[in-house]
């Protein structure tokens, strides 16, 4: 998916509130409001994985563990237009993460199957899922939580591994797929409950760096591009106990999961356990946060940017489910094309 397609996306949608397109109703920035309703009766509870088609269709999954998992498709409006129906890989569990719109009608997603529910299993998978006939491919094994997802202008793909501490690149079908970083600073921290490292990935707009938030660790990593695409020495980019330290905060990348990038080099992170979008200076710096008002921010996940307004996932994920949604935060700042 190029630029261009995204720059005039933005212009079609962005330059007014999708759930509202009369641009004298859009509320002000800062305001966080609800886009689809409450999921927790839908077949996307605890949604996670945010895209977006050539047609402002949003696409979301469901990280609920199940024997049948699902993408739900949402019109611009954010009204529920299709349930698409995934069935379960060799583990017979089906949980998405990451997804990402390519293409005419194709949805690759990230199943993380039973590796939860059976620890030290390599069920995950990458699937390709065709949004008109609901066909589901399995282009991608031997994942263990696959969580990210990016694409290079080559139209390779960057999928990160959480448990394994990894990032693999291979092509759209599944061929010459290769560990393109691992290393100390994507592993997660094995002192925590649940050890997840590499998680959110995104390049950033002239491909120069990827961006990679460590959860359990509350890290930006930023992995700078060599020539062929190359992955260079990583290096921390930005440290939650060491924000809070030098800004005299607290929580910050608390438990960092999706993010992404304004058109100015800000970093807007789903910092899910501060339940909170964090939003990080070019220099690494705490310089906004967005969380409750009147409506919950429930463990957020996969921030997506069409124009102005950010996107992102109400996981709801330790109360059930409760407060499932996909949210939209009024911002004043474009976000970049995703690439």
């Amino acid at each position: 998916m190029n630029h261009a397609f995204w720059v005039h996306l933005a212009m079609a949608l962005g330059a007014t509130t999708v759930a509202a397109p009369n641009a004298a109703a859009q509320p002000p920035d800062g305001t966080i409001s609800s886009f689809t309703g409450n999921l927790a009766s839908s077949a996307c509870i605890n949604p996670e994985g945010l895209t977006v088609d050539y047609r402002g269709n949003f696409y979301v999954g469901s990280a609920s563990t199940k024997p049948t998992g699902a993408i739900c498709q949402f019109t611009s409006q954010g009204v529920l237009a299709k349930v698409i129906r995934i069935p379960a890989g060799a583990s017979g569990l089906v949980s998405l993460l990451g997804i990402r719109f390519e293409g005419e009608h194709t949805v690759f997603a990230l199943d993380f199957a039973d590796s939860l529910a059976h620890k030290g299993t390599v069920n995950g998978r990458v699937i390709a899922v065709d949004t008109d006939s609901g066909s589901v491919t399995t282009i991608a094994t031997g994942f263990s939580f696959p969580n990210g997802i990016a694409e290079d202008p080559e139209r390779n793909l960057y999928i990160s591994d959480s448990l394994q501490g990894t990032i693999t690149r291979m092509g759209r079908d599944g061929t010459n797929k290769t560990v393109w970083a691992s290393g100390p600073l994507l592993a997660g921290n094995s002192k925590t409950p649940l050890p997840l490292g590499a998680n959110g990935i995104q390049f950033d707009r002239f491909f120069q760096n990827m961006y990679v938030a460590n959860t359990s660790y509350r890290r930006i990593i930023r992995i700078p591009v060599g020539p062929g695409w190359t992955a260079g020495t990583a290096v921390v980019f930005a440290d939650g106990p060491t924000i809070d330290a030098s800004q005299s905060t607290t929580k910050s990348l608390m438990n960092p999961d999706g993010l992404t990038l304004d058109l100015f080099g800000n970093i807007y992170v789903a910092a899910n356990a501060a339940g909170e979008i964090q939003v990080l200076s070019p220099a690494g710096q705490l310089v906004a946060r967005y969380g409750d008002t009147t409506l919950p921010v429930n463990f957020p996940a996969s921030p997506l940017f069409v124009g102005n307004q950010l996107y992102f996932t109400n996981v709801s994920l330790h109360n059930g489910g409760v407060n499932s949604s996909v949210a939209v935060l009024q911002n004043d700042l474009p976000g970049s094309p995703p690439p």
